[in-house]
């Protein structure tokens, strides 16, 4: 039974385990002959009776186990699969399998060649597992590659496209084809290649001669770390599979990515031991200190200021976009720092700013949007009059923010971030910690993802940033932002270390210096 039709189904979305560049385009892949590859997750029986035993397919169950921790002799699989036709069986692993319509619920059975596969496997001398990664060798080589189309210069590469239009996949990280130098104990590098060609010789007839070995990732022994999820230091430091990161492939880290994998609890970070499977648990739980967006009115002054409310909401969420007289140049959204678009009470929320800034008696709460619109947007002040209304519709969406979180009994926060203690950041080791957890989502470059022209992760520097006078330009202010909040969705992943190391590397990059200057 085949029915996902990407890497990150629809169940395990992009917000928690971001394969795509562009959030405009879906993040499935297709062949050269307009089928869309379809995508499984398999587990062994030493994880599954774990599971099992443990009732951890229960979402309530799994967010008050204390420890999830599989077994050592674990093994996960994810694997791509393909059509093909009678005449391709004899190069590829085939399997009949039903697979689900791209709309609809209807299955057909069609014969599938496997093309790509991960392999995680937890060991006693690994219990952060390994990472091994293979393709079927046709990928996008040879004379008729399933990915890439030769003769096709000018065709865009490893970009996301819609359902039936083929991908022109290159492969961007080359597999290692050089002898490793003992001596250079940093070097994680084998000749992959000449392994392949001695392991695919001596396999003889066996179809799986039409296979390959892309690398291995492993924790680096030397730096065990006392919790799981904080690993960051793994060799090679990318990892990316054609079929599986197609669109990443240069800031793809399995560990790193994996390292951030989270229990059903949705209060409270838990690690769930480096596998995102565990989020399939039902139901989804939600955390009930963070307001949804605005949906419909519930009282008389909801319906009598809805479209005010509905504008600051799109303000916020959308700022660049909605405002670009304001925003000319980042790329950035109010919501981008006050995430949930000013609803989480661990991300400088927009509860009690109306009794705070004393509005409407002082023109205070104006003067504190526009600090953000001219540091944090790196843009221009809103005019100040009372009657704007751009900051009108802000402040109105504030007063409904204020009346919901009565109405749910939220705990308001004390200060805009939970404080963590005060240590001195090692920029060094906050690169890694970049490489690792958050590139995947921002660039290796921190330049953020904007495919089609489209916001899907925001720029960390740069001049599409924030800028110098920003409240996240102080390292102490975006240690605590990065401790409660990110990776994204996964806020207390990080530890109080990693946090001020990484907010030590962030802002150590170029940004601008001050307010937009109109030219």
């Amino acid at each position: 039974m085949l029915f996902r039709s990407s890497k990150v189904d629809e169940i395990l979305n992009d917000q928690f385990q971001p394969t795509k560049a562009d959030g405009s385009l879906p993040g499935i892949l297709t062949d050269q002959r307009g089928n869309v590859v379809r995508y499984e997750i398999r587990m062994n029986k030493v994880l599954f009776d774990y599971v099992v035993a443990n009732k951890l397919y229960q979402s309530e169950k799994q967010a008050s186990f204390p420890e999830i921790s599989a077994p050592v002799g674990s093994i996960l699989v994810k694997a791509a699969w393909r059509e093909v036709r009678p005449e391709e069986q004899g190069r590829f692993y085939i399997a009949l399998a039903d697979v689900q319509d791209l709309e609809g619920d209807r299955y057909q059975e069609k014969l599938m060649g496997l093309v790509g596969f991960h392999v995680m496997t937890k060991t006693a001398s690994a219990p952060q597992w390994i990472w091994s990664t293979y393709e079927q060798i046709d990928n996008v080589e040879g004379l008729h590659p399933s990915f890439f189309n030769p003769g096709c210069p000018s065709c865009l590469q490893n970009q996301q496209t819609q359902p039936r239009v083929p991908n022109q996949i290159t492969r961007a990280t080359p597999i290692p084809a050089v002898d490793p130098d003992c001596s250079q104990k940093s070097a994680a590098v084998d000749n992959i290649v000449a392994l392949n060609q001695a392991i695919q010789k001596g396999l003889g007839d066996s179809v799986w001669r039409h296979y390959q070995l892309i690398n291995t990732q492993w924790p680096v022994p030397s730096r065990q770390p006392s919790s799981p999820s904080t690993v960051f230091t793994v060799l090679p430091t990318v990892l990316a599979n054609t079929t599986m990161e197609s669109y990443i492939q240069k800031s793809s880290s399995c560990m790193g990515c994996h390292a951030i994998a989270r229990s059903s609890n949705a209060q409270q970070y838990h690690s769930a031991d480096f596998s995102f499977t565990f989020a399939d648990a039902r139901p989804i739980l939600k955390n009930p200190q963070i307001i949804s967006s605005p949906r419909s009115p519930n009282t008389n002054w909801d319906r009598d200021n809805w479209n005010s409310i509905l504008r600051g909401y799109q303000i916020a969420s959308k700022t660049y976009e909605t405002l670009p007289q304001y925003v000319p140049q980042a790329k950035l959204h109010c919501a981008s720092c006050h995430l949930s678009v000013g609803a989480d009470p661990k991300a400088s929320s927009w509860f009690g700013m109306i009794k705070k800034y004393q509005y409407p008696e002082t023109d205070d709460l104006q003067k504190r949007i526009n600090s953000c619109f001219e540091h944090s947007l790196n843009g221009l002040p809103l005019p100040l009059e009372r009657d704007n209304p751009e900051s009108q519709a802000l402040i109105t969406y504030m007063q409904w923010l204020d009346q919901e979180a009565e109405r749910f009994k939220i705990t308001l926060p004390k200060t805009a971030y939970p404080n963590i203690q005060k240590l001195d950041g090692d920029s060094k080791l906050g690169q890694a910690i970049f490489e690792q957890k958050c590139a995947f989502c921002h660039g290796l470059n921190g330049e953020g993802r904007y495919g089609s022209n489209t916001y899907y992760r925001p720029a960390l520097w740069g001049n599409r940033s924030f800028n110098r006078l920003a409240g996240l330009a102080q390292t102490e202010t975006l240690a605590k932002f990065l401790k409660s909040n990110m990776p994204y969705q996964f806020g207390g992943n990080l530890t109080d270390q990693e946090a001020w190391d990484l907010a030590s590397f962030i802002d150590r990059q170029p940004r601008p210096q001050g307010p937009y200057q109109k030219p």
